[in-house]
């Protein structure tokens, strides 16, 4: 191709080229905008952004400005938990109000802080160990993961002198845990955390890692690649013990309000073995659990307070809920008879128990076709005795999609939210279905695995599906305890998406407000409230509005803490973030 010479360039450039101000591309940038315009009007945090008051644009295009700068230093990808009190917008989104905690299995959270978890059970007088089929003298023996041990409180086995670590252990023998852990041959009290944590599904560093076995394969591995290998019975063995589960449940309420939320909906997976102080007995029933569980978001509600004069402070407490999770793997009775319990803890505990959901990854269990008997049977059952228990299912997950005819038969059903549902964005059908019904997808980012970029949640947002963020039942996180908690998921989205912004990280924040099982509510009227949002007159748009008076709050902070660094110096249009 032929070079343009100087003078025919010059030519093109003072008489064919239009100007920015010419006609034809100034109409063209109308139509743009225009265009841009109605993308907008579709996302479902549209009108959140259109709402926005001039103090909320400001804060917005002032981390816009922080984010772009830190994207120089800090990925997604990249991050680590050592940093994380380092980049200032970490430390912005660690003070965002963020509304209530929609999704996070007990036993997530437990493996999430399980240093703690272990610190209270060796703090904790009667906690015994076991292994009931032969000693744990070899390092083999101490990896091979078939190997069931248990933790336990025992009145009359405090004070045996055996030794599971030695040769001459009797099998089912319970040993004192502390005898145990400062006894462990490879590394005392140091060296038994690591090997307790491994076995409860941590995932060691690799220098932390220990020796493991399996008799199938005979070959040794490190234990910090037996992921999915978690031994639930130790985890359960410390953490429903009532002295045990107090302390826990107490650090977890201080955890969450420090991380900036003011409600949760925790999930309880049943069946579970609860001992009340000094039993070695579980409980029949779940009445003794409910009640410690009132007591102490009860007495948490009492003791937490706020400084209304400033204007970063921590988030109002507005207590939490239990959703009835059973596992999904059981046998048809074995669902009936959880399925009874969870009416039956209704009766009794109505403020506590606010739904009703089934465990573990849904293309592994029993699918919900599969269940429909079961569950038909629960929904006639709560009819009769006239108890309100919604489902709150999770569905659309499993490798590959495996599991997305769930969604269909989770929207039938009714579920009033939906966990993950990663696969949702290749139904538009059923997304369509999902905004009609007002139905809210939890959304649990996993930074790590792959680009975050490329999840599926803001092709939800921008199709219109109301969207939250939460903890979900993920354990890649386990033993990494309140540092990669909410805050980790809010900026992990900031930072994944640049058109998201602090506008729609606030109206994902706003969302776990607005579809909270405050109080027990029929279809109708949580419909209504849903779309009556803060001009409602109920007890959601009361929290709405003390969620709105936080979020000003917050966003009144970020102007006056990083203004003179990073303010408007312009009209204060925003132009990105919050349009």
């Amino acid at each position: 191709m032929a070079r343009l010479t100087d003078e025919d360039y010059h030519s093109i450039l003072t008489t064919e080229l239009p100007s920015p101000s010419d006609p034809i591309l100034q109409k063209y940038l109308s139509s743009r905008t225009a265009l841009i315009s109605e993308e907008y009007k579709q996302r479902s945090d549209s009108s959140f952004r259109q709402a926005l008051s001039p103090i909320a644009k400001a804060a917005c295009r002032i981390v816009d400005r922080i984010r772009d700068e830190e994207h120089h230093h800090v990925t997604t990808t990249t991050f680590t938990p050592d940093a994380m009190t380092k980049p200032k917008s970490w430390q912005i989104i660690q003070r965002l109000p963020k509304g209530g905690l929609l999704r996070a299995q007990m036993d997530a959270l437990a493996l999430a802080n399980v240093d703690h978890l272990i610190t209270l059970a060796l703090e904790t007088p009667g906690m015994c160990l076991s292994s009931s089929n032969g000693n744990l003298a070899t390092a083999e023996a101490r990896g091979d993961i078939t190997r069931r041990v248990e933790i336990r409180f025992r009145k009359n086995d405090q004070k045996s002198e055996q030794s599971i670590w030695s040769s001459d252990y009797g099998s089912g023998t319970f040993v004192p845990l502390t005898n145990a852990a400062d006894d462990y041959p490879e590394g005392g009290r140091s060296g038994f955390s690591k090997w307790l944590k491994a076995r409860c599904g941590v995932v060691l560093r690799s220098d932390d890692s220990i020796t493991t076995t399996t008799p199938q394969t005979e070959k040794t591995e490190s234990f910090s690649s037996a992921e999915g290998r978690a031994d639930s019975r130790l985890l359960r063995g410390m953490l429903y013990y009532e002295p045990i589960f107090r302390k826990f449940l107490r650090h977890l309420l201080v955890q969450l309000m420090e991380d900036g939320l003011s409600w949760s909906e925790l999930r309880l997976t049943f069946p579970l073995d609860y001992y009340r102080t000094g039993s070695e007995s579980p409980e029949p029933d779940s009445d003794q659990l409910f009640v410690v569980i009132g007591q102490e978001a009860a007495s948490y509600c009492r003791q937490a307070t706020t400084t209304p004069d400033d204007p970063g402070q921590r988030p109002p407490f507005w207590g939490l809920r239990i959703i009835w999770s059973t596992t999904r793997n059981q046998d048809q009775r074995s669902i009936i008879e959880d399925a009874d319990s969870c009416i039956a803890a209704k009766i009794i505990w109505s403020d506590l128990v606010a739904g009703y959901d089934l465990a573990d990854t849904d293309a592994l269990g029993r699918s919900l076709t599969d269940m429909l008997p079961e569950l038909f049977w629960f929904r006639k059952q709560c009819a009769l005795e006239e108890v309100e228990i919604p489902f709150f299912l999770d569905a659309g997950g499993g490798i590959d999609g495996a599991g997305e005819c769930n969604l269909f038969d989770a929207l039938l059903l009714g579920t009033r939210r939906l966990g993950n549902a990663p696969s949702l964005y290749r139904h538009p059908r059923m997304m369509e279905a999902v905004k009609d019904k007002r139905i809210l997808v939890e959304i649990c980012l996993v930074p790590g695995k792959g680009d975050i970029s490329n999840h599926p949640l803001l092709a939800l947002i921008a199709q219109g599906v109301p969207c939250a963020l939460s903890l979900g039942d993920a354990k890649e996180h386990a033993g990494e305890g309140a540092g990669l908690g909410m805050t980790y998921q809010f900026w992990t989205a900031l930072h994944a998406w640049e058109s998201l912004g602090l506008t729609g990280i606030g109206s994902l924040a706003e969302n776990s407000v607005r579809w909270a099982a405050f109080e027990d509510q029929p279809p109708e009227l949580w419909i209504r409230d849903i779309r009556a949002a803060s001009v409602g007159s109920g007890l959601k748009a009361k929290r709405l509005k003390e969620w709105a008076v936080e979020w000003e709050r917050f966003c009144l902070w970020i102007v006056t803490e990083y203004g003179d660094d990073y303010g408007e110096g312009g009209d204060g249009d925003v132009t990105t973030s919050a349009n």
